[in-house]
């Protein structure tokens, strides 16, 4: 197969949007009930709506914030814990049942608990955006330092590089620099998915809180409406974050 150039696959993204968009609009016209399903039209002034009110750019900026504080959190706790696993098979052996067990629970089922321990304040929406992202990263790191190349290794120590400190940051953190993205990338997306879950169950805030006011108020134009940014903030995070892999991996 011939490879798509970058412009091209922009065409295929933009035109694969509207033929989406125009299905939805037509659909929604057909069956005649915004509650169910909204036109798209509504969606965007609704979207507007709360543009103009200032409504979606307070909610944005508590989402934004509270999501870079927890992903900030969780990239330390899981470097870390991973650099320990990845030096200690003790270590790995005494943590990784619990990691599993963390990475396959759902974010939401642990939100009664971080309620009872933490309360509704922003160190407990920051607890439940670090479970969701923290064991991509600490899964990364773990896997990308145990697998560091022994031929760098050696060629760092003919050089005069000595000690676990010394070869971790200036041989195995560099060899492992496209997997830690990888993880980081990953742990973007999960921190969203935490972000919203807990801005909906411990605190009416954030773009969590729009969602859940309008949704109870039947409101599916809104909810959409709240959704849409939701969406594009982990885009554009998952985006960030492979642009810059991108420019890592050719420098």
């Amino acid at each position: 197969m011939k490879a798509r150039t970058r412009k091209q696959v922009r065409r295929d993204q933009l035109i694969g949007v509207a033929v989406f968009l125009v299905v939805w609009e037509i659909t929604a016209q057909i069956i005649d009930r915004s509650l169910v399903l909204p036109p798209v039209t509504a969606i965007l002034a609704a979207l507007w709506d709360l543009i103009l009110s200032g409504e979606l750019i307070v909610a944005l900026s508590q989402s934004i914030f509270l999501l870079i504080v927890g992903l900030f959190v969780a990239t330390v706790i899981g470097f870390v814990l991973g650099a320990l696993i990845a030096r200690s098979r003790t270590a790995y052996w005494m943590l990784n049942p619990y990691l599993s067990a963390l990475f396959v629970t759902p974010t939401i089922a642990l939100v009664p608990l971080v309620l009872v321990w933490f309360g509704f304040g922003f160190p407990g929406r920051v607890i439940v955006v670090v479970l969701a992202a923290v064991v991509p990263i600490l899964f990364s790191v773990a896997s990308g330092l145990r697998d560091s190349p022994g031929d760098l290794i050696d060629v760092a120590r003919s050089f005069g590089v000595k000690g676990e400190i010394a070869l971790l940051f200036k041989v195995r953190i560099r060899a492992a620099l496209p997997v830690l993205l990888a993880g980081l990338r990953l742990a973007a997306g999960r921190g969203v998915v935490g972000m919203a879950v807990a801005e909906t169950y411990l605190r009416l805030g954030g773009i969590g809180g729009l969602i859940k006011s309008y949704g109870a108020m039947f409101q599916t134009d809104y909810v959409f409406a709240s959704i849409l940014p939701l969406s594009l903030l982990g885009i554009a995070m998952v985006s960030a974050i492979g642009w810059v892999e991108r420019r890592l991996h050719w420098t």
